[in-house]
């Protein structure tokens, strides 16, 4: 599952022709932060094929995806403790189907995932469609699971409002409850759409205005204020890749996106991009390895400050 989905991207990255384009130039000075392997490397005991860290409120609790072997992704935990993280184990809710990109609520209460598990008990794994081809038991709803004294709920699919089909991946939460996730409609590629939650209920999802017809746009973190989003998407400038982009709040909507790679770092590119609580770390997933190497066969969870740039742009106090 996680392979297939960075791979799916990444090959239609290379069939994208180039285009003029007119984006946002950032006019921060970059301030060439570390970029640091966060798994495998500060959380022990991972596999190389990892993405999407969703962090707890108070940033000693992470959940993520992972691939172990031949077997399916699932979602890991991992805790804090004693100022070094632990080796991760499988979810709770989390162990009898392909599940990934977990996302917490910024208040703890509840987390939402994406999965292929059957929307019934005697259903099969869903199938997908996007890109113009059809993934046979790989598709993608939204499920969440709320959090009490006693644990974890079981799953519950989210309504049909949001899974309209199944090929619906990558839930981002505001502060307000809104969400924001992709979907890909009618076989064609992943836009960012934004689903208001209000009085108790979902509410019919807009497409995000940043989004192009031609290039595919996916992996929405959100701050809870909504002041900010990150997302990942092949447009110019990247090239033959899939670059994190950054818009921000506007008066009159979101801003033209910013290509993070040019504002930060050549070395800041990829998918699944993920917050950390204080708003201040990106998290992201792409293929190259602490040589520098890509691998194909792998994907690796990195993380960089991106605090300056948000200070930049009035994002960050």
């Amino acid at each position: 599952m996680i392979m297939m989905k960075i791979s799916a991207i990444l090959a239609y990255c290379l069939l994208l022709p180039s285009f003029g384009f007119c984006i946002a130039k950032d006019t921060t000075t970059k301030s060439n932060p570390e970029i640091v392997m966060f798994a495998p490397g500060l959380v022990p005991g991972t596999s190389n094929r990892v993405m999407a860290p969703a962090f707890a409120p108070d940033g000693k609790t992470v959940y993520f995806g992972q691939v172990e072997g031949s077997s399916p992704i699932n979602i890991v935990v991992s805790y804090l403790k004693n100022s070094a993280w632990t080796k991760p184990v499988t979810a709770r809710f989390s162990k009898n189907y392909p599940d990934l990109e977990p996302a917490f609520d910024p208040h703890g209460k509840y987390l939402i995932f994406a999965s292929s598990r059957p929307t019934t008990p005697v259903d099969s794994l869903i199938n997908g469609n996007w890109n113009g081809k059809e993934w046979h038991r790989k598709g993608g709803n939204l499920w969440k699971v709320s959090y009490s004294g006693k644990g974890w709920s079981k799953p519950v699919r989210l309504p049909e409002v949001i899974n309209k089909n199944s090929s619906v991946f990558s839930p981002a939460v505001a502060g307000d409850g809104s969400l924001y996730f992709m979907r890909a409609d009618s076989g064609g590629v992943f836009h960012i759409y934004r689903s208001q939650y209000k009085n108790g209920q979902y509410q019919t999802p807009v497409r995000a205005s940043f989004c192009l017809d031609k290039y595919g746009d996916f992996d929405p973190a959100v701050a809870p204020d909504e002041s900010f989003l990150i997302f990942s998407s092949p447009r110019p400038p990247a090239q033959k890749s899939t670059d994190l982009f950054i818009v921000f709040r506007t008066p009159t909507g979101w801003s033209d996106p910013i290509d993070l790679r040019q504002a930060i770092s050549d070395k800041v590119f990829g998918v699944e991009a993920r917050l950390s609580p204080d708003l201040k770390t990106l998290y992201f997933t792409n293929q190259m390895n602490k040589e520098g190497v890509k691998v194909t066969t792998d994907s690796y969870i990195w993380q960089v400050d991106i605090s300056g740039l948000l200070k930049g742009h009035g994002a960050l106090k």
